[in-house]
């Protein structure tokens, strides 16, 4: 019902032409900025793009036979950039969350995390609290684990959750991945999978459903309260 429920929603933003995928990095971390360019059904290769970070003119180049396109970028400011690619008069948007190295990470998966929000407008309105709440002491990075990220971005849009990258769950690669890039990753929220895979990784893990490897919960009331107690040095307001 979860995963029916996320398809049911407008895609107008999610079956562009233009695909961008939001990035997670550090200060002086170079990361590459990723893009899809496709037809109507299939990838549609060999397209110049043309990138814009925060509303200015960055670079071009153009996407593979795969309709896959890289491009470098190493930041030099913390933050949240706005991504917007262009390509035969079709755009896409994306997000790149650039952290600070002394900055924490809360990882939370959006099937689980907010299972209850997909059916009850106050479990949504709790829920959004709680990031919002969050987002005043760590980072916050959304993970798609089975709805892929263009719908769970287009949900997290239509219930007004705060602005955060969405990365899709590939499992351990994924925590790989952002430990590369420098991440601390404080905390995750998640399904029994997930909180596996984060085992031996993160030290700080939830979940609201029975589960031996991390520490249940019952609401995002009782899991703030906790991420509030004892906290991180390098705490931050959101000023995005």
């Amino acid at each position: 019902m979860l995963i029916l429920g996320l398809l049911a929603l407008p895609a107008a933003r999610s079956l562009g032409a233009v695909i961008v995928y939001d990035r997670v990095t550090t200060v002086g971390t170079p990361v590459y900025l990723k893009v899809l360019t496709k037809g109507r059904i299939f990838a549609d290769g060999g397209r110049l793009v043309e990138f814009f970070l925060d509303g200015k003119r960055f670079d071009k180049n153009l996407t593979g036979g795969d309709g896959y396109g890289y491009l470098k970028y190493t930041p030099r400011r913390a933050g949240i950039i706005k991504i917007r690619a262009t390509s035969k008069g079709e755009s896409g948007a994306g997000l790149v969350l650039v952290m600070k190295k002394s900055e924490k990470a809360v990882l939370i998966e959006i099937e689980s995390g907010f299972k209850d929000a997909f059916i009850s407008d106050i479990a949504a309105g709790a829920s959004r609290q709680a990031v919002k709440k969050l987002l005043n002491k760590y980072r916050v990075i959304y993970l798609s684990r089975l709805t892929g990220i263009r719908i769970a971005r287009s949900w997290l849009d239509e219930m007004a959750f705060p602005q955060a990258p969405v990365l899709q769950w590939q499992g351990e690669q994924t925590l790989n991945g952002l430990k590369e890039k420098s991440i601390n990753l404080y905390a995750i929220i998640g399904s029994t999978s997930v909180i596996a895979a984060a085992a031996d990784r993160i030290k700080k893990r939830y979940t609201f459903d029975q589960n031996q490897k991390a520490q249940t919960v019952k609401d995002w009331q009782e899991l703030t309260k906790l991420l509030s107690e004892n906290p991180p040095q390098g705490s931050r307001k959101n000023k995005e």
